[in-house]
């Protein structure tokens, strides 16, 4: 049984420090928070981890842990208040939506009950009572979020990974339910209470799957995002040596269009005949997104599409090397 528990916990510390890896990586490349909030939220998984891990191990260490959590359950507030918070930023960044009010109102309510509850329960009711709160978060996460892009449809369009993210908040609902059962029969059936002796089971395994889904999804999220980039860096390479892309003729005909640098960029993909898709999936825009750029590049270059504005460009690039030639 040690030795599973042992190679279980390993296996965690590596699927969470993979989802770190590819998170890390991606954050550096793009700078942006989505990514460090899904780095950070692993590195508080893998510190929580270890305290349960330690929790199984090592008697000693099991007992004053359990007094302490008993008493004063300080670390593990302070682990699971970060983690919650990061998961709100998460979903802000994700939905690109503000907090709201009841956003701020829930999480004071949530830092009130796991400071007060362990203050004024005992025993089994006051653990079940201390951990009930955040999954009750959750539970509101998932909603409001699901809520969200079902008002707003348009965004499973416009952003490919929303999808992704759907999925996420439904393993997050229902899992968060399933904790909750866990968490009762554990805490009141399992779990050792008694003015001689306090043995809690510090894990759950329903919140171990969930943790071990959003390492698998994340890894997914960012390996695909990491493999675009590349693409897109391997594009700059090749456009290096595209005669048609450093060649004064693009220039010019960007400058004769009075072409914005977004639409340069659109218009490099265009001439290479990418669809959306990939335009959205090489430059990390939506496809709505996209589809305006191409809209104005249109009404500037006065086309309708695409194959009229690829023969207007070569036709500029020829009548801009014929001049070049002359000279």
């Amino acid at each position: 049984m040690d030795i599973t528990l042992f190679i279980y916990n390993i296996f965690l510390i590596i699927l969470y420090t993979c989802a770190i890896v590819y998170s890390f990586h991606l954050n550096v490349c793009k700078k942006q928070p989505l990514y460090l909030a899904i780095n950070v939220m692993f590195v508080l998984f893998i510190l929580d981890n270890v305290i349960i891990y330690m929790t199984e191990f090592f008697d000693k260490f099991s007992s004053f842990y359990d007094l302490q959590f008993m008493t004063i359950p300080s670390f593990k507030t302070l682990i699971m208040m970060s983690i919650v918070i990061v998961y709100f930023l998460i979903q802000k960044y994700t939905l690109n939506k503000s907090f709201t009010t009841l956003d701020y109102l829930m999480l004071a309510l949530l830092s009130i009950c796991v400071l007060f509850i362990p203050l004024a329960l005992n025993g089994a009711l006051m653990v079940w009572s201390y951990y009930l709160p955040y999954q009750l978060i959750t539970i509101y996460l998932s909603l409001v979020g699901l809520k969200y892009i079902k008002s707003n449809s348009n965004l499973l369009n416009k952003n490919p990974y929303m999808n992704l993210y759907k999925k996420i908040l439904k393993y997050t609902l229902i899992f968060s339910f399933l904790i909750i059962i866990e968490d009762t029969i554990v805490i009141f059936s399992f779990d050792v209470y008694s003015d001689i002796l306090v043995k809690i089971n510090n894990r759950s395994v329903s919140e171990d799957i969930l943790t071990i889904i959003y390492a698998v999804y994340a890894i997914k999220y960012c390996s695909s995002k990491i493999n675009s980039l590349l693409k897109v860096e391997n594009n700059v390479s090749n456009e290096t040596k595209n005669i048609d892309f450093i060649s004064s003729a693009f220039y010019e005909f960007v400058q004769h269009y009075n072409l914005t640098n977004r639409e340069q960029d659109i218009l490099k993909l265009l001439l290479q005949n990418k669809n959306n898709q990939e335009i959205s999936e090489n430059l990390f825009i939506s496809i709505g997104t996209v589809k305006t750029h191409i809209h104005n590049i249109f009404q500037k270059v006065d086309v309708s599409k695409r194959n009229m504005l690829i023969d207007i460009y070569k036709e500029f690039d020829s009548d801009i090397s014929n001049i070049t030639s002359e000279t």
